[in-house]
């Protein structure tokens, strides 16, 4: 996968068109749609998993689990989102 995103990127004059997704289902809509990458967000999670704003709330397993549930569906490569820290203020609260 990273090989073929490093080639999607590199297209010169090319803009490319990167939708968002959250879950596994989203993914391969997506891929099915015939878009060649996917956005995995950060947002998007916090939104539909939580329904909280993207404030850092989101934990690192809640967002490892559903990143590798949209990469195992698909055969397109996928931005993650890495987020920030993970035990900030707002996390710890959660």
């Amino acid at each position: 996968p990273t090989a073929k995103l490093r080639s999607i990127l590199s297209t010169q004059g090319k803009c490319i068109m990167v939708p968002g997704c959250h879950d596994a289902l989203g993914c391969k809509l997506i891929e099915e749609a015939g878009f060649e990458c996917a956005y995995f967000s950060g947002f998007a999670l916090s939104a539909t998993k939580l329904a909280m704003p993207d404030i850092g709330v989101a934990t690192y397993s809640e967002m490892i689990e559903s990143a590798r549930a949209c990469v195992d569906a698909v055969s397109i490569p996928i931005i993650g989102d890495g987020d920030t820290g993970y035990g900030g203020l707002m996390n710890v609260r959660r």
